[in-house]
């Protein structure tokens, strides 16, 4: 039973940090946060010093460790916040969709919304090429590469930021073919627009 509460601190972990950078956004220290994590990507966490400092404000104890080498929890949540960082660059809106809907509500869901009849085949591709990441890292550059195409995309797309990170923390415990299953199931369930709905 630890580990379904465990994802569930992540979950709102994530949701407390992501509601507070967004409570503070015209903050000065805040677009400083968010500009050191989108610059933190791909680094040594050694060298993310703010993006450490934000986690430790939030994380309950528990997911402290004195090893040196983030915890799966606190990779999820580090790595989920440096994605949200680079999703919400420049935009006024905000790009994180907490709401509850119908459907799958994960990133597949997500990525679909901009599935369309001229550019199915390359997204399918990336998109395979991300649900069939061997490594925990993989998967996360994949995920920035779809996330820039989204944010490049002319529609609005939001991302369950908080759900995304409890996915990342599944993947790297080992549930890796439970998270690319739901998010296949997500993005493939989901009609091309303008084109299969209507044939």
């Amino acid at each position: 039973m630890q580990n379904p509460s465990k994802r569930q601190l992540v979950y709102s972990t994530t949701n407390k940090i992501i509601f507070s950078l967004e409570e503070s956004k015209e903050l000065s220290k805040t677009k400083a946060t968010l500009s050191n994590l989108r610059n933190s990507v791909g680094r040594p966490s050694a060298e993310n010093l703010e993006g450490i400092k934000l986690l430790y404000q939030f994380i309950p104890e528990e997911f402290y460790t004195k090893y040196s080498k983030l915890t799966y929890e606190e990779n999820a949540i580090l790595t989920t916040l440096q994605l949200y960082a680079i999703h919400q660059q420049s935009e006024v809106y905000s790009v994180n969709n907490t709401e509850k809907k119908d459907g799958w509500d994960n990133v597949g869901e997500s990525i679909a919304e901009i599935r369309t009849e001229d550019n199915f085949l390359s997204l399918d591709r990336r998109f395979n090429a991300m649900i069939t990441s061997q490594s925990f890292e993989e998967l996360s550059n994949h995920l920035r590469q779809l996330i820039k195409i989204l944010k490049g995309s002319k529609d609005i797309v939001k991302i369950n930021y908080p759900k995304l990170s409890k996915d990342l923390y599944d993947f790297a415990r080992g549930y890796d073919e439970r998270v690319r299953l739901n998010w296949s199931r997500a993005y493939y369930s989901k009609n091309i627009s303008k084109g299969e709905e209507n044939e």
